[in-house]
C-alpha cells in the first residue's frame, strides 16, 4: 500500500463528499422512480441521467483518493425518507440537496487551501454544484411564476426530457 499523500482530515472530508455524491445517486434514482409513477417521463429520464452523473462524481472522488494513496471507504446509504408527491416537490428536493452539497464543497474548499491537490480536485465540484443549484432554482422560479398555468408541469417535463436526451 502506498503512503497517503494527504492528511486524515482531507481524507475524511473527501469520504464525506463521496457519501454525499452516492446519496445523490440514490436520491435521483428514487426521484426517477417517483416521476415515472406520476407520468412525468421526461423528469424520470432526466433524474435517471442525473443519478448516473452523481455516480460518476463519486467515482472521481474514489479515483482521486486512490491516486493519493488512500482506499476510499464506501458509506452505508439509508433509504430515502421523503416521497415527492408532485414534480414541484421533486425539483425542490433536488434543489435543497444540491444547495446543501454546494455549501459542503465551499467549506471543504476553504479548508483545503493548504493542500493544492485537494483544492484543485474540489474546484470542479464547486463548479458542478453551482450550476446544479442555479438550474433547479431557475426551474422552481419558472414553476412559481407560472403557478396559475395548469400546463407548466408538462412544459417543464418536456424540457427535462430534451435535456435528458441532449445534455
Amino acid at each position: 500500500m502506498k503512503k497517503p499523500l494527504i492528511d486524515k482530515d482531507c481524507v475524511a472530508k473527501l469520504e464525506a463528499a463521496l457519501k454525499y455524491e452516492l446519496g445523490h445517486f440514490y436520491l435521483y434514482k428514487h426521484l426517477a422512480i417517483c416521476m415515472q409513477a406520476y407520468g412525468y417521463f421526461g423528469a424520470a429520464a432526466y433524474f435517471e441521467k442525473e443519478s448516473a452523473e452523481e455516480n460518476g462524481h463519486a467515482q472521481k472522488h474514489i479515483q482521486f483518493l486512490n491516486d493519493m494513496g488512500v482506499v476510499a471507504k464506501l458509506p452505508s446509504l439509508a433509504p430515502e425518507k421523503e416521497q415527492p408527491t408532485s414534480l414541484y416537490d421533486a425539483i425542490e428536493l433536488a434543489y435543497e440537496n444540491e444547495k446543501d452539497l454546494l455549501d459542503y464543497y465551499k467549506e471543504a474548499y476553504k479548508d483545503s487551501l493548504d493542500d493544492a491537490p485537494v483544492m484543485v480536485h474540489l474546484i470542479d465540484f464547486v463548479k458542478f454544484q453551482t450550476e446544479a443549484v442555479s438550474f433547479y432554482a431557475d426551474i422552481l422560479a419558472t414553476m412559481e411564476s407560472e403557478k396559475d398555468n395548469k400546463n407548466v408541469c408538462m412544459v417543464i417535463d418536456h424540457k427535462l426530457k430534451k435535456l435528458a436526451k441532449n445534455g
